[in-house]
C-alpha cells in the first residue's frame, strides 16, 4: 500500500514538473512567433507596397487600409502565438521525454514488479536531467579552455 503511494506521488510529480516546464517553455515560444509573424506580416506588406506595378493611389490606399488594419495584425499574432506554443510545448516534453515514459508505466501498472520499474525509471532519469543540467558535468570543456 505504501509503495503504491510513493511510487504514483513520485510518478505525479514527475508529470508535473514535465508539464510545467514544457509550458513556460510553450508560452515563452508563443510570444515570440507571434511578435515573429506580426514582423513578418509587416515586411510582407512593406515590400508589397513597393512593388507596384504602376503608381495607383487608390491601390495605395487599399494596402495602407489592410497594412494597418488591426484584424489582420490580430490574425498573424493569433497564428503566430498557437504555432510557438504547440511547436514550444513539444519541445519542451521532448526534453522529459524518460521522465515522462517511466512516470506513465508506474502510473498506469498494476503489476508491483512494472510499478518498481517505472518508479525507479522516473527516478534514475530525474537524478540523470538533475546532474547533466545543474551541474554542467557535461559540457564541452574545450569550448571554455580556449
Amino acid at each position: 500500500m505504501a509503495f503504491n503511494f510513493v511510487a504514483n506521488a513520485t510518478a505525479i510529480t514527475s508529470l508535473a514538473s514535465s508539464a510545467l516546464e514544457a509550458g513556460e517553455l510553450a508560452v515563452r515560444e508563443a510570444k515570440q512567433s507571434a511578435k515573429t509573424a506580426v514582423a513578418v506580416k509587416d515586411i510582407r506588406d512593406f515590400t508589397g507596397d513597393s512593388m507596384l506595378n504602376k503608381s495607383s493611389e487608390k491601390h495605395n490606399a487599399m494596402k495602407e487600409i489592410v497594412r494597418n488594419s488591426d484584424f489582420t495584425v490580430g490574425i498573424h499574432k493569433a497564428a503566430g502565438a498557437i504555432t510557438g506554443f504547440f511547436g514550444g510545448f513539444v519541445e519542451g516534453m521532448k526534453g522529459n521525454l524518460p521522465a515522462t515514459g517511466f512516470s506513465l508505466i508506474t502510473l498506469l501498472s498494476s503489476n508491483r514488479t512494472v510499478k518498481a520499474i517505472g518508479a525507479v525509471g522516473t527516478g534514475v532519469s530525474m537524478f540523470f536531467d538533475f546532474i547533466k543540467n545543474g551541474t554542467n558535468f557535461f559540457v564541452d570543456k574545450s569550448l571554455i579552455e580556449k
